[in-house]
C-alpha cells in the first residue's frame, strides 16, 4: 500500500503537534498498538508498545526541555514507509544545554496510521531502511 499525500500530512503534522506540546495530537498519527523504537543512547530510550506507553515516553521527553522545536526538513517515501529528516533545536530544562541536532524517524504505515516508528541518527541509514 502506497503512502498518500494525506498520510504524509498526518505524519508531519504529528511533529507540529509536539512542537506545541500537544502529545495527544501527535499520537493521533499512531495506531493504538504502534511501536516506537527510540535510541538506547537517549535517556529513556528503548521500545515502547501502544499509545499509552508512547504517550508516557513523549511526555517525559518533552518535560526535559525548556525549549523544543523540530523542523521536518525532508521526507522520502517508499511503499508504506516514510523517512522523516528532522532538525531539532532545543534547550535542556535545568541544564540549559543547547541542542542543535539532525536525526530521522522511519515510519511504517498501515491504513494511514503509524504502526512502527524507528529513530536513526544517520540520514543514509534511514534511507536504507525504506529502500525496497
Amino acid at each position: 500500500m502506497a503512502v498518500s499525500a494525506e498520510d504524509l500530512k498526518t505524519v508531519t503534522g504529528s511533529y507540529e503537534a509536539l512542537n506545541g506540546g500537544d502529545v495527544d495530537g501527535a499520537l493521533m498519527a499512531l495506531a493504538e498498538d504502534a511501536e516506537w523504537h527510540e535510541s538506547e543512547a537517549l535517556p529513556g530510550g528503548g521500545v515502547y508498545r501502544g499509545r499509552e506507553a508512547i504517550r508516557s515516553f513523549l511526555t517525559d521527553f518533552l518535560d526535559s526541555w525548556e525549549r523544543f522545536h523540530q523542523t521536518v526538513e525532508e521526507t522520502e517515501v517508499a511503499e508504506n514507509r516514510i523517512a522523516v529528516m528532522i532538525h531539532l533545536e532545543a534547550k535542556g530544562r535545568g541544564s540549559a544545554a543547547e541542542v542543535d541536532a539532525r536525526y530521522a524517524h522511519v515510519w511504517t504505515l498501515e491504513d494511514g496510521l503509524g504502526v512502527r516508528v524507528e529513530a536513526y541518527y544517520d540520514r543514509e541509514a534511514a534511507l536504507s531502511a525504506i529502500a525496497p
